[in-house]
């Protein structure tokens, strides 16, 4: 076979694999943000964005080439097969049959494949955790308007109110660790922002803010290292009862 051949059939090959790839819909595996999914988003998940875009769009490209290919060979097709028809030729006239049904089917396919890449991927942007989160997020952007000092001890404790709503988030009842969790996102800090934006910007109301934020993120920080500490303590206690449970039969058995 002549290498002019086998070049051309390597780059036709490549070119179908692409162009198969190009028209499948992108992958929705979950993907969480790192750290607590507050504020700007993850590099990791905007990267993801932005190749599941541009694959979306050469994919479009891809089907919009094939749609426009396969219209030109079904017109050829119909205008020289409605010419053998209009002859007499009862083969034409079976051909064009099978050539509209094969054209039918092709639109639908391509139909499919469109609705399918231009379905929203709401995986890429769905985090999963409390529902007090989004509220979070929104209080995140907000702080950008305060001052850098203020800025940084109000997100520090909206990172400690949202480890205290994971830690919280598994509870089948409403204790007091997860209303004040909840509480704290809710209404708690976006009334403290309010009241600190509405409030003179004075030294006097910067304290006073702050005061407040820590007294917060100290019962928040409480939450998490309670709750923390309770999962030690049951993991302990589930050690304990499988020794109970299988060591003593060892015991048992060795008599």
């Amino acid at each position: 076979m002549a290498p002019s051949v086998t070049t051309l059939l390597t780059v036709a090959r490549t070119g179908t694999r692409v162009a198969r790839f190009l028209i499948r819909p992108a992958g929705r595996g979950p993907l969480h943000p790192d750290g607590w999914g507050i504020g700007a988003v993850p590099p990791a998940l905007a990267l993801r964005r932005a190749g599941s875009r541009v694959r979306r769009a050469a994919g479009l490209g891809v089907l919009t080439v094939i749609g426009l290919l396969g219209l030109s060979i079904l017109t050829l097709c119909t205008v020289f097969l409605g010419i053998g028809l209009a002859s007499g030729s009862d083969s034409a006239g079976w051909v064009l049959g099978l050539v509209l049904l094969l054209g039918v089917a092709g639109t639908t396919w391509l139909a499919r494949r469109a609705r399918t890449l231009l379905r929203p991927d709401d995986s890429l942007g769905a985090v999963s955790g409390p529902t007090e989160l989004p509220v979070l997020t929104t209080l995140h952007r907000h702080a950008r308007a305060l001052p850098a000092p203020d800025r940084a001890v109000y997100r520090r404790t909206l990172a400690a109110t949202a480890q205290a709503l994971r830690v919280c988030d598994g509870d089948q009842t409403l204790g007091r660790d997860t209303f004040d969790a909840r509480q704290a996102a809710r209404e708690d800090l976006p009334a403290l922002l309010g009241a600190y934006r509405a409030a003179p910007a004075t030294p006097d109301s910067q304290r006073e803010f702050a005061r407040q934020l820590a007294l917060i993120e100290t019962r928040m920080t409480a939450i998490v290292r309670g709750r923390t500490a309770q999962q030690a303590r049951d993991l302990q206690a589930h050690g304990r009862y499988l020794d109970d449970k299988y060591g003593r039969r060892d015991d048992d058995s060795g008599h």
